[in-house]
């Protein structure tokens, strides 16, 4: 079976995010599964291409270039979804993946649950943190405050 991972950044970056990625896809293909790995725009690529780690395809995503309307809160994300669906789309078609595995944030669900939905193809959503728990964690914000809700 061919998932597809949708994923927010990946290898090279290093996180805690990029090394459980890794560790999930590496446990995939010992199964016999066959992954393949799609990046957000925030992976910060300069182009769409491709990749290969341990075997396994990265295809990234271009960043988007910024623009007077583009750094707005809700278009910035309006943008990022569109562009990951195309490719997402793009993608999928051209590898003949069976699942789309989407993990959080949100925006990578939103974008792959558009697509997946078009191409009738299963959907698995994987939610790692909440946004709200993940911005305190890094100091955006504060857990009482007025945007933590």
């Amino acid at each position: 079976m061919k998932i597809l991972h949708v994923l927010d950044h990946s290898l090279p970056l290093f996180s805690g995010y990029s090394f459980r990625s890794q560790s999930i896809l590496l446990g995939q293909r010992a199964l016999g599964l066959s992954p393949v790995v799609l990046t957000s725009p925030k992976q910060g690529s300069k182009r769409d291409e491709v990749e290969e780690f341990d075997g396994i395809r990265y295809y990234r995503t271009k960043s988007s270039p910024d623009h007077a309307l583009g750094n707005l809160p809700f278009v910035r994300e309006a943008r990022l979804i569109s562009r990951l669906a195309a490719r997402i789309r793009e993608v999928a078609e051209a590898e003949n993946v069976e699942l789309v595995h989407s993990h959080s944030p949100s925006l990578n669900g939103l974008a792959a649950l558009r697509v997946s939905a078009q191409l009738k193809l299963p959907l698995l959503y994987e939610a790692r943190a909440f946004w709200e728990d993940a911005a305190v964690n890094h100091g955006t914000f504060r857990e009482r405050s007025l945007r933590f809700g």
